[in-house]
């Protein structure tokens, strides 16, 4: 869950900031339940104030999640800056930053946790989906820790699926897993989702904790900026604070 004040700046904090939080903390084996953010604008200065809370699971007490997202939060401030700041003429800032770790639910041996995101109105969708591939992959004999399936908030195009492994895979293994779910969830998807949705499937172990691999984002950054420049919305939100896109 994503709360950001002011209101009208949702989705910049979501496309540059919240949904790649999310994206890398989910390498560690952890998962982000909820995201605070504010931001406060001084002349073309945005300060950014973050609550993250994340619940680790298979790899809990091993990685220190403060530190982590400190240094995921610097990182995807540099990149804005020098893209979607730089565009606009504005930088941002990181005025605070606070990280809850709560402790994860409780959950009978062998349960498998399905963590859903996504608009209202497709959740249950998503939710039916993960259940799907959940009952597919015990049938196959695949011992899992996590299903995660999640989908922009505001502009979905991308479903999103990450498979958490409860041993460690060979490389080979885990790619002809990954194509095989990723075939399943297809057939899934086309009496369940929207036709404009694509399928993607990301196979981890616990040996999975490369955070560098996440953070290339050169070319994402730059569809990112592309689409932002394109939201009617922030135009007219950037506009008002008399920040025009650069020439």
């Amino acid at each position: 869950m994503l709360n950001v004040e002011p209101g009208e700046y949702y989705s910049i904090v979501d496309k540059l900031f919240a949904s790649r939080i999310v994206e890398a903390v989910e390498p560690l084996g952890a998962s982000v339940e909820r995201i605070d953010a504010k931001i406060r604008p001084e002349g073309r200065v945005l300060f950014l104030s973050f609550e993250v809370e994340v619940v680790q699971h298979s790899l809990a007490g091993i990685v220190d999640m403060e530190t982590v997202i400190q240094g995921i939060v610097e990182k995807l401030i540099q990149e804005a800056n020098s893209s979607f700041g730089k565009l606009y003429g504005v930088a941002f800032a990181l005025e605070s930053l606070k990280v809850r770790e709560e402790v994860p639910r409780a959950h009978k041996r062998g349960e498998v946790k399905l963590v859903i995101s996504g608009p209202p109105e497709l959740e249950d969708a998503l939710r039916r989906l993960g259940r799907g591939l959940m009952i597919t992959l015990k049938d196959w004999g695949v011992s899992l820790s996590s299903i995660t399936v999640t989908t922009d908030l505001v502009t979905p195009k991308i479903v999103s699926v990450v498979l958490r492994l409860t041993e460690k895979k060979s490389e080979a293994e885990k790619e002809t897993l990954r194509e095989a779910v990723e075939t399943k969830a297809r057939v899934y998807a086309r009496t369940l989702l929207p036709e404009d949705l694509s399928i993607q499937v990301k196979v981890l172990d616990p040996s999975d904790r490369n955070i560098a691999q996440v953070m290339r984002r050169a070319r994402e950054i730059e569809k990112e900026v592309e689409m932002l420049t394109k939201d009617e919305e922030i135009r007219k939100l950037m506009e008002a604070l008399g920040k025009s896109p650069s020439p």
